[in-house]
């Protein structure tokens, strides 16, 4: 880290712009006791507008603030605006390989040569136009992100109702076979007594959807059950 050694106004804030601020104290609220518990401090809002970070002006309207052109950070583009990026990006590729190998006979041959350094400016360089080409990707990235985490949130949905379903079927079969089992007399009541119930319920809209009905239809005829049994 870049220590400070003077106390002038423009040195720090000259120090302030080119190094990381330390972390916040809000850090400490957001301990796993307090997430849970909901008492930790909301986060923050984003910004609207433009906005500073780390000394560089931002404008999220605009696109070139984002991700400025090499060319305003004073770095050589070694690729046209409007060329093909994927096939650049495997172009600067072919390159790194190439003087990361020139590097490594310079240094085996001669490590005192200056070509070493020479060719150590043009790796650096390589890696900022491969570096810039990567981030004209985020975004695609990030939609790309969503659409999976869309997806994986609808197979579990899927997966979900299909168990709902299959403990349904069980729950249908059970009653079925229980009602089978009970004399005849008991099983005709018990199943005129539920189709009355299940009008009932139909003309009162109070169950909206057949999860709720059958949730009904077990606890009516668990009812009928016990209080015939009892009065046999």
């Amino acid at each position: 880290m870049v220590m400070a050694t003077t106390k002038e106004p423009e040195a720090e804030e000259k120090l302030l712009q080119v190094t990381a601020p330390p972390p916040s104290i809000f850090y400490k609220k957001y301990t796993k006791e307090a997430v849970q518990n909901g008492t930790a401090p909301p986060p923050p809002t984003p910004p609207v507008g433009e906005y500073s970070a780390f000394g560089i002006a931002h404008n999220p309207e605009d696109p070139k603030s984002i991700l400025a052109p090499l060319r305003e950070h004073g770095v050589t583009q070694l690729y046209q605006d409007a060329s093909n990026d994927i096939k650049e990006l495997k172009k600067l590729n072919s390159s790194l390989v190439v003087n990361f190998l020139d590097m490594l006979d310079i240094l085996i041959q001669c490590p005192s040569s200056p070509l070493r350094t020479k060719k150590l400016e043009e790796l650096e360089l390589l890696f900022c136009n491969f570096h810039h080409l990567v981030n004209k990707f985020r975004p695609h990235q990030a939609l790309e992100t969503l659409i999976q985490m869309v997806k994986i949130q609808k197979d579990q949905k899927i997966n979900l109702i299909e168990q709902i379903n299959s403990k349904m079927e069980c729950a249908r079969a059970g009653l079925h076979t229980t009602i089978n089992s009970l004399p005849s007399t008991l099983a005709l009541d018990i199943k005129s007594e539920m189709m009355d119930e299940s009008m009932k319920d139909e003309s009162d809209g109070r169950f909206h959807n057949k999860a709720d009905g059958f949730d009904k239809v077990l606890c009516d005829v668990e009812m009928l059950v016990d209080r015939e049994l009892s009065n046999t």
